[in-house]
């Protein structure tokens, strides 16, 4: 059935943000911890674009629904570009992750400290169709030190000039208007009631349900 879509992500963190920026449409978002027996999610690609199809393939064939996954990163071009696809892979944990991005970038003055998160979503049927990937991008500034005790990741570090302030202190709300999660899956949530039309959906995507 259609009406039901997983995310591919084993992050509670992410899994909530998605699920928020999904309530204006009448799906119901599971994740892989609803799944007794959950598959193994690898990225083996070099791009977000592909590492997020594979991510969506294997969780629509294994729990028989539809599938979204993504795969987000952040890019620091004064370290080639680092960490990029291998953001969640550098270190363990998020306060370990922090810790090597700001060593790697230790010394950088402000015009060396540029960076922007990347995030790619694709949606996968269970027989193996890729229905098509969405991409956001935010721009910002690696900071010196961690700031503010919200969002995850690399939020306490990503300042974002608009605001002033990083990621980690604005509220989830405004986080999710701006962020690069938040742009793809906003573009996604457009054509998706398309997409469910196509597949042969009657579920309802009145302007009511939409706004």
């Amino acid at each position: 059935m259609v009406n039901t879509i997983v995310v591919a992500s084993y992050n509670v963190d992410k899994v909530v943000e998605i699920r928020q920026l999904l309530k204006s449409l009448p799906v119901s978002v599971l994740s892989l911890w609803d799944w007794p027996d959950p598959p193994e999610l690898t990225e083996p690609y070099s791009t977000f674009a592909q590492n997020a199809a594979e991510k969506a393939l294997t969780t629509a064939r294994v729990t028989g629904h539809l599938a979204l996954a993504d795969d987000s990163g952040l890019i620091v071009p004064a370290l080639e570009g680092a960490p990029g696809v291998h953001s969640s892979r550098v270190a363990p944990t998020d306060a370990e992750r922090i810790e090597w991005l700001l060593s790697e970038m230790n010394g950088l003055p402000g015009d060396q400290r540029q960076a922007h998160f990347v995030c790619v979503v694709a949606v996968a049927t269970p027989s193996g169709e890729v229905l098509g990937t969405w991409e956001g991008r935010v721009d910002g500034i690696i900071t010196e030190e961690p700031r503010g005790e919200g969002g995850f990741g690399y939020d306490p570090v990503f300042f974002y000039p608009p605001d002033d302030c990083t990621f980690a202190e604005t509220t989830t709300e405004r986080k999710n208007s701006v962020s690069h999660r938040g742009q793809a899956l906003r573009a996604l949530v457009q054509d998706l009631p398309g997409i469910l039309g196509r597949l042969g959906s009657t579920m309802d995507f009145s302007s009511e349900a939409t706004e």
